[in-house]
């Protein structure tokens, strides 16, 4: 259980958050921490992949990427999705029995279902780097060269505009395939696209870490969360997730990577400061009452903003 010092230290944090975004259109980065997404009040139709989800076991995977020639095929309520012929993205679990994964993934962090983005092999034509941050950078505009002609896509439009707030908490879990048995290591960790329209004057994809497990620094899965804020606040965001393959870094001195596993996605609206004071003294007062289940504000580490792209992302 937390203390009530705990406590108010994260409403400062939380404030500073909705201040800054607030005031600017855009994504922030927020560094690894306690999750800050919760299931009530998700705008996310489906966002656990639970909804009309095969039942566990490989045997009962069902492809999801629009265009595949591959059978059975289903795309999860609430979400669209493309890809080429060949794509063998799949829907579902490995397992038959908990704990449940995908393709090998790290352990699901919510139900027996997840997202697997199977997509052969890729290559890329400038050399990334791997920040500490989890986010990817190259020195220019980086083009991929696809096996399959081209990426795997998985979106939805996430109403904003009908539930209006300052500011919004982008919340997704992703692991790499294989991950969860230790299969990885430095090198080994893969690259994703990540575009959320409606956030900047343009729509720019960028680019984050798919942790391969084993020895790799970023471990088997991780947790992203963003806050972002609308670019038009009467217009919906586009949450898109993009895989190009296993990204194949010899050329550049590196080694064949991972491929992309999701689950759990979530947008939550963030209230306004006011809003946030008032449920602390609430919290507190729960905390006071013997035997009572407590809600708490879960910490973060607090840095300075910091520009990352123009005008668009920055880190926490």
């Amino acid at each position: 259980m937390q203390t009530r010092a705990n406590l108010w230290r994260a409403v400062p944090m939380l404030t500073a958050i909705w201040v800054n975004a607030a005031a600017n259109a855009g994504l922030t980065l927020l560094p690894v921490g306690p999750m800050q997404g919760t299931h009530a009040g998700n705008l996310v139709v489906n966002g656990s992949f639970e909804q009309g989800a095969p039942a566990p076991g490989f045997g009962n995977i069902q492809f999801w990427a629009t265009g595949t020639a591959l059978l059975p095929f289903a795309v999860p309520g609430g979400w669209s999705s493309s890809g080429s012929s060949q794509a063998y993205a799949y829907w579902g679990s490995s397992e038959t029995t908990a704990p449940y994964r995908t393709a090998g993934s790290d352990v699901l962090p919510d139900g027996q279902a997840g997202m697997y983005f199977g997509n052969a092999t890729a290559w890329v034509d400038l050399p990334p780097t791997f920040h500490a941050s989890r986010e990817v950078t190259f020195a220019g505009s980086p083009a991929f060269t696809i096996g399959f002609g081209q990426p795997v896509r998985l979106w939805q439009s996430v109403p904003t505009h009908l539930n209006p707030a300052p500011a919004y908490l982008l919340s997704f879990w992703v692991s790499g395939e294989m991950a969860g048995y230790g299969a990885g290591g430095p090198g080994y960790d893969g690259v994703f696209g990540l575009r959320v329209s409606n956030t900047a004057a343009t729509d720019p994809v960028y680019y984050f870490v798919v942790p391969s497990g084993g020895s790799s620094l970023y471990g088997a899965s991780t947790r992203y969360e963003f806050v972002l804020t609308p670019f038009d606040s009467s217009l919906p965001v586009e949450i898109e997730f993009i895989n190009w393959g296993h990204v194949d870094l010899t050329p550049h001195g590196g080694l064949g990577t991972t491929e992309l596993v999701i689950d759990d996605v979530i947008v939550n609206a963030i209230p306004e400061p006011s809003a946030l004071m008032l449920l602390a003294v609430g919290l507190v007062a729960l905390w006071r009452r013997p035997r009572s289940a407590v809600w708490v504000l879960a910490p973060a580490r607090s840095r300075n903003l910091c520009r990352r792209q123009p005008a668009q992302v920055r880190r926490r």
